[in-house]
């Protein structure tokens, strides 16, 4: 009988022993140091102001986004760039055929007059909301599309840039 007494009690302090290692490791990993390395958020990057309003065609777009951005430029003693419409906002390879949000191109108007400093045209590149009408029968001919011209002293700016629809810019 003692036996079976001690053969219990040890295989009491057994799993007394491996509860208590266990209990042990979880309390360590629980610890409320910090990490070696600071957090360090990300920035916000590219903004695409939501779709809406009438819809423009490319040449009121592409001017009013290049006054624009001229105009916040101007306001913050930032390098003036060279842009040339329709490539400014075009889709990249498309033709002649989109029209584009006016909530969006306003909404980049005020992203623009928000810039507090140079480095924000390409830290927050806006991107404008282009509507396919290429499959529509009176489309016109395709066209020259891609990147804008840019002043290669000056950079690039991220202004009027590709949308849902594949706006290209800078």
């Amino acid at each position: 009988m003692t036996r079976v007494f001690a053969q219990v009690s040890r295989a009491r302090r057994l799993r007394l022993l491996c509860l208590s290692g266990l209990v042990l490791a979880v309390a360590a990993s629980c610890s409320k140091a910090e990490d070696t390395q600071a957090y360090v958020p990300s920035e916000q990057g590219a903004v695409q102001p939501d779709a809406g309003g009438a819809l423009l065609s490319e040449a009121s777009a592409c001017s009013a986004l290049k006054a624009a951005e001229s105009s916040a430029r101007d306001a913050l003693g930032c390098p003036a760039l060279t842009r040339e419409c329709p490539g400014y906002i075009r889709p990249a390879g498309g033709a002649d055929c989109f029209q584009y949000s006016q909530d969006s191109v306003t909404g980049c108007e005020s992203l623009y007059e928000s810039f507090s400093a140079c480095e924000d045209f390409d830290k927050h590149p806006c991107l404008i909301a282009a509507i396919s009408n290429c499959d529509a029968p009176d489309a016109g001919e395709g066209g020259a599309g891609g990147q804008p011209s840019v002043t290669p002293e000056a950079g690039s700016s991220g202004a009027g840039e590709e949308t849902a629809a594949g706006a290209g810019g800078a």
